[in-house]
């Protein structure tokens, strides 16, 4: 058998923020599999591959095909935005191979890339350099139970957070709930940002508190990053440093009255 399947993380938008060798992993493809909008984010490496493009929702059957394809001998890459590890196809797909015996299951390789979050981070200066964490409030898969559930710890601890699918124009209700748990737990001036489109055309930062956040900025394209306890603004930049404390989460952890 000659064929192996690349989980290929594309980065998030523009060819400058994708690794060397996710380029190389497409660029050596013959099958190219994908939802449509992350298949159009590598068209400048497509140059006579197949190109197999799926919809929203199809994440199953691409998987499959991808499997499929590579165990009858091709080289396939099945391609992700960001970081194909991070909320996307690497688990699902790793997860129907391992149920695949003999020459079934091809070789697989996961090939990372840079993460929505990280590509926010560095718009923002350096919110995630203390711990963070990272959420999707998505509850097409896991129920919305679960995900508050997640959400109310996380900001109980008083970490960073980055918030994936934060919203669509089907979940509408889900970001003013999220906000409703993040103060129950936080001081209202916590320094929020939504950062929309990060690295592709039209990209758009808007700066916020968990007070004024407009979930109307917020849409499907957008990461939510909200400071954790070591979080500050500083000039221009969200920063957060290990080993530092912000005066409101000082001041909450004593028992003191904190703004909302």
């Amino acid at each position: 058998m000659t064929g192996r399947l690349h989980i290929v993380g594309l980065g998030p938008g523009g060819s400058e923020h994708r690794t060397a060798a996710a380029a190389a992993a497409v660029r050596d493809a013959e099958v190219v599999i994908g939802y449509g909008p992350y298949v159009d984010q590598c068209a400048d490496l497509l140059d006579g591959q197949e190109v197999v493009r799926g919809a929203m929702g199809e994440e199953a059957a691409r998987a499959d095909e991808a499997l499929r394809r590579a165990a009858a001998g091709a080289r396939v890459a099945l391609v992700s935005s960001g970081d194909a590890g991070v909320h996307g196809m690497a688990a699902r797909t790793l997860a129907r191979a391992a149920e695949l015996a003999g020459e079934a299951r091809p070789a697989i390789e996961v090939i990372p890339g840079v993460t929505a979050a990280l590509a926010a981070g560095a718009l923002l200066g350096a919110p995630l350099g203390d711990d963070f964490a990272a959420l999707s409030l998505s509850d097409l898969q896991v129920a919305w139970d679960v995900v508050e559930r997640r959400l109310a710890a996380v900001a109980a601890a008083g970490l960073a957070l980055a918030l994936y699918n934060p919203r669509s124009r089907t979940r509408t209700w889900q970001l003013e709930r999220v906000l409703e748990v993040l103060r129950q737990h936080r001081a209202g001036d916590t320094p929020v940002a939504v950062v929309t489109d990060a690295a592709r055309p039209g990209q758009r930062v808007e700066r916020a508190t968990l007070a004024t956040l407009d979930p109307g900025a917020v849409t499907m394209r957008s990461l939510v990053v909200v400071a954790g306890d070591s979080g500050r603004v500083a000039g221009e930049w969200l920063v957060a440093q290990r080993g530092a404390r912000s005066e409101g989460a000082a001041q909450a952890g004593r028992g003191a009255e904190v703004p909302a």
